[in-house]
């Protein structure tokens, strides 16, 4: 584990291999260490470079309200100091929105992004939507950490055979600080970037598990007002696909990258 001191703080991060840049961009209450299973494939043949966000894993903690834009304003940072961009960026849910506005606030640093269970927008457009959000601030508040996570493992690796998951999931989203969990979280409903991101040629691949949180048809509608984008379903995956199907995942990332590496600038 390596630390870097950006505007935005103390960030953790680490650094494998060589070759095209790709830099990897986790979710709500996740870490850099879900993204193992990818590290140690695209490491191979890719400079891989996989970041704390703010409030996460062992970057610095979060004592105030943030924004996605200021998440991506932190990603910016990194790419910036590390002389790495124009580069191949991976996020999965809310690294995956942190994508989406990095592709919209400072496209010149994305030169093709993968985005994984994840959108350009979380709308409150229904109750439902509405009662999930409160329901999860709610637990978080009242019971925290610990009861969350049991009950998102059991989301997340429904089958018996998960349990060595369900495990690591839970231990990993449990020790989360509570603080900076209910701010990164707060920091996700209601907001959007698809304006801006309708307006980018970047490549964008959309990669969802079949048994995502969202349904499939709401990524296919969100993929068709994109200028340059496409959809790939991974089957038998839910939320958490890099660790599912870390296999299929790996295989979709290793041809997106080699299709748009020729193209990188030297």
């Amino acid at each position: 584990m390596d630390y870097i001191t950006l505007p935005g703080g103390r960030f953790a991060y680490i650094r494998e291999g060589h070759g095209v840049p790709v830099l990897l961009l986790h979710g709500l209450g996740s870490s850099l260490l879900d993204w193992q299973p990818q590290i140690d494939c695209l490491a191979h043949s890719c400079c891989v470079y996989a970041l704390d966000l703010r409030g996460h894993g062992e970057s610095e903690p979060l004592r105030a309200p943030i924004t996605i834009a200021e998440m991506a304003a932190d990603v910016a940072a990194f790419i910036e100091a590390k002389q790495i961009g124009p580069c191949i960026v991976a996020g999965i849910s809310m690294g995956g929105m942190v994508a989406f506005q990095l592709l919209a606030d400072r496209p010149q640093l994305v030169h093709a992004a993968a985005v994984i269970n994840s959108a350009p927008s979380f709308p409150l457009d229904s109750w439902r939507i509405r009662a999930q959000v409160w329901l999860r601030l709610t637990l978080v508040r009242l019971f925290g950490l610990p009861a969350l996570a049991g009950m998102l493992a059991n989301k997340l690796f429904p089958k018996p055979e998960q349990q060595a998951l369900r495990d690591l999931v839970s231990e990993r989203i449990a020790g989360n600080d509570r603080t900076s969990y209910l701010h990164a979280m707060r920091a996700i409903p209601g907001w959007s970037t698809l304006p801006a991101v309708q307006m980018r040629d970047t490549p964008v691949l959309v990669i969802a598990g079949d048994r995502d949180y969202t349904p499939l048809a709401y990524k296919e509608a969100y993929v068709r007002e994109l200028r340059n984008a496409r959809l790939e379903v991974v089957e038998d995956s839910g939320h958490a696909t890099p660790l599912d199907q870390p296999e299929r995942l790996n295989a979709l990332l290793l041809d997106f990258i080699a299709e748009h590496s020729a193209t990188l600038p030297a």
